[in-house]
């Protein structure tokens, strides 16, 4: 009776609960980063501390200082994480398509509404806080963290040698590009509906279009 009572009441217990899953170091990263992101577009650079950002991603703020030195390098890892968003550079080694394709696909925009919400939110971001932040700014190019204009310098010097285009300054060429296009992606008021969004990249194009015939090789030029 004794053994039947003590398998009873070991059956009658609640099932032990299986170990807490445990995140890899990667995904503590993204989540972190993630949480950081949201805490930064909400509150502000200043207003946002480790408690904020761990509180938002569920872990301890023993755990961002394992990733992260300090907050402005926590800033520096969500501008690279989202960089692909702003521009699609360098580009595939032996790409060969149109240059107006190509520079549509640099500066994504044939993206959709969400990611271009998306791509505003970081471009907001980064210029706001930029702005009332100096030293921001300073680290992210110290630091690489914004090659924009470099990759750019680089895709038209590559273009050039190619014959595609003609540029005498890549510097001046790409500063006038990154006008062009983050002159008209950073509005002073935010764009509400999606037919904005589209009436806007076609004047983007439409820009665009007036730089490649302004680059245009001699003997392209004569032959239009």
């Amino acid at each position: 009776m004794s053994n039947e009572t003590s398998v009873t009441k070991t059956n009658g217990r609640p099932p032990r609960r299986g170990r807490p899953k445990v995140l890899s170091d990667e995904m503590r990263r993204r989540a972190i980063v993630k949480a950081a992101h949201e805490a930064f577009v909400d509150l502000g650079f200043g207003r946002t501390t480790t408690a904020v950002v761990a509180a938002r991603a569920k872990v301890s703020k023993r755990a961002i200082y394992q990733f992260f030195k300090n907050q402005t390098e926590l800033f520096a890892a969500v501008v690279k994480d989202n960089r692909h968003i702003i521009l699609d550079l360098p580009r595939p080694v032996g790409e060969d398509l149109p240059l107006m394709e190509t520079l549509v696909r640099i500066f994504r925009l044939d993206i959709d509404d969400d990611a271009e919400k998306e791509r505003e939110a970081i471009l907001q971001l980064i210029t706001r806080e930029s702005s009332q932040f100096p030293e921001l700014s300073d680290y992210l190019y110290e630091h690489q963290i914004i090659r924009s204009r470099g990759d750019l310098i680089e895709w038209l010097e590559s273009e050039r040698l190619r014959g595609r285009i003609k540029v005498e300054d890549p510097l001046v060429n790409a500063g006038m590009l990154m006008d062009i296009v983050f002159g008209a992606l950073l509005p002073r008021r935010r764009l509400q509906n999606r037919t904005d969004r589209a009436r806007r990249t076609e004047h983007i194009k439409k820009r665009l279009e007036i730089y490649l015939r302004g680059t245009a090789p001699c003997s392209e030029t004569s032959a239009q």
